[in-house]
């Protein structure tokens, strides 16, 4: 793939010295693909646990107005999931059944993890004419132990979010949306531990 870097910018905005975000774009897909690449101080588990944990992805998750469980269990290896994000005016809001998978690996040295999720269809949640329903092709996080307190990440993510949304919007907020995420992602980690219960 072609990838092209678009942005580079520190994970905290409050320390320039520390960890980066390299943000890249792959514009041969259409819709374009973005990754965001950081590392989390935090291990694996915990990392694994506050991206699926539905009371941890209300603070870092963007515009997520309701995340409900469909089907599975949230910390299983395979799940669904209704999403809706509360946009401001005059976007539309948004809605996103989802399906999820983990894939481990965990005999290497440096272990690793990754949730896949992509849209799916569910006859609970029929489409909506107050909201649109998005098209996510593929969103992956690629978990990385590096160390014993430290996580690298990559996360990458191709979506059509449909409806009237103009190319050129929807392009500006894709490509701000992994520096966005994990920015807010790292901030979720650096809360007592306590309020993440590890479950690998």
């Amino acid at each position: 793939m072609n990838w092209i870097k678009i942005n580079d910018q520190p994970l905290s905005k409050n320390n320039t010295s520390g960890e980066r975000v390299i943000v890249e774009k792959n514009s041969d897909a259409i819709p374009p693909i973005f990754k965001g690449t950081t590392k989390l101080a935090a291990k694996l588990s915990r990392v694994a646990f506050v991206l699926v944990d539905i009371n941890s992805k209300k603070n870092w998750v963007n515009r997520l107005a309701e995340h409900h469980l469909i089907e599975g269990d949230i910390f299983g290896v395979h799940y669904k999931t209704y999403e809706h994000y509360a946009l401001a005016w005059p976007v539309s809001d948004r809605e996103y059944v989802l399906e999820a998978t983990w894939l481990l690996d965990l005999n290497n040295k440096f272990p690793n993890a990754k949730l896949v999720l992509s849209s799916t269809n569910h006859n609970k949640y029929p489409l909506r004419k107050d909201r649109v329903r998005g098209l996510l092709h593929r969103l992956e996080f690629h978990l990385k132990e590096v160390g014993p307190e430290t996580t690298e990440i990559m996360v990458e993510i191709k979506v059509d979010p449909k409806g009237k949304l103009p190319p050129f919007l929807a392009d500006i907020i894709q490509k701000s949306w992994p520096l966005t995420t994990l920015r807010a992602l790292h901030k979720e980690l650096n809360q007592s531990e306590d309020k993440h219960t590890l479950f690998m």
